[in-house]
């Protein structure tokens, strides 16, 4: 037993929800300004046809991946509100790259099947905008 930390619990919800809103702003801004400038030779690949599973774009999952790893390894093993903070901010970067791994590269991109959901009209709409 023992009483919830309610403040410590909406501050890692709160910040939860803030990362992966904040994330779609990243994500906007890199492509543009990173992805499509000096990372173009890396980013290349996703505007080419892809030979196997991968393609050298992939690596920026990887690169988004650990500081998300991070914040909740170190969320996850200490205590306090720094900590639970750390957690949140994790847990959100992770919501969105798993969101949209699925949205962009199931729905869209067609890399692995998504089930049917690719057949409800607004993902439809969605999968439609991005080509």
């Amino acid at each position: 037993g023992g009483e919830v930390p309610v403040i410590e619990t909406l501050g890692t919800f709160a910040l939860s929800v803030g990362a992966a809103v904040g994330m779609e702003f990243w994500a906007r801004w890199a492509h543009r300004a990173l992805w499509h400038a000096s990372l173009w030779h890396m980013h290349e690949s996703h505007h080419r046809p892809r030979e196997g599973p991968f393609e050298l774009n992939d690596v920026f999952a990887i690169v988004n991946a650990a500081p998300a790893i991070s914040l909740l390894a170190y969320g996850f093993f200490h205590r306090g509100i720094v900590p639970g903070l750390c957690f949140g901010a994790g847990l959100g970067i992770t919501l969105f790259g798993m969101a949209y791994m699925f949205v962009h590269d199931g729905l869209v991109h067609r890399r692995f099947p998504v089930g049917p959901i690719a057949d409800v009209p607004y993902f439809r709409r969605v999968g439609a905008s991005h080509k």
